[in-house]
């Protein structure tokens, strides 16, 4: 019995959802609505930065959009970006290190940039903003 206790035990430490990791957990202070018709560029107040935070969560080697849906993310590095995809067409996630420019064009605010562009009908959705903490 004491064998099936610590058996359970472990498989529950082990398993993927256990080890979810926060990659990026952000809030946006631009928001630029596009379509054929019309191009939208809002600064966010606190509230609507928290409404539009982005975050992403890392569960063993799966990458999800946990503020959209959960969508599974394919994680590429390209020179100094992170990219975090939504193979299904949604849009992804970029994300910039600042510490790769030079000190005299680096931004106030946060060591990432990052942007996240979503896809809706034939128009998008972007925000931007800076955060100190990523861990891809």
């Amino acid at each position: 019995m004491k064998f099936l206790v610590s058996l359970i035990a472990l498989l529950l430490l082990a398993s993927p959802g256990l080890t979810q990791i926060v990659v990026l957990d952000a809030k946006p202070t631009v928001k630029v609505e596009s379509s054929k018709d019309l191009t939208k560029r809002d600064l966010l107040s606190n509230t609507d930065q928290g409404k539009y935070r982005v975050r992403i969560i890392k569960n063993g080697t799966r990458y999800l959009w946990a503020s959209r849906e959960n969508r599974e993310l394919v994680h590429q590095l390209s020179g100094a970006f992170h990219l975090f995809v939504d193979s299904r067409g949604g849009g992804y996630v970029k994300v910039f290190d600042n510490t790769h420019l030079p000190e005299s064009m680096r931004e106030a605010g946060g060591r990432f940039q990052y942007m996240e562009h979503l896809t809706l009908w034939l128009g998008t959705i972007t925000y931007w903003g800076t955060v100190d903490k990523f861990d891809p």
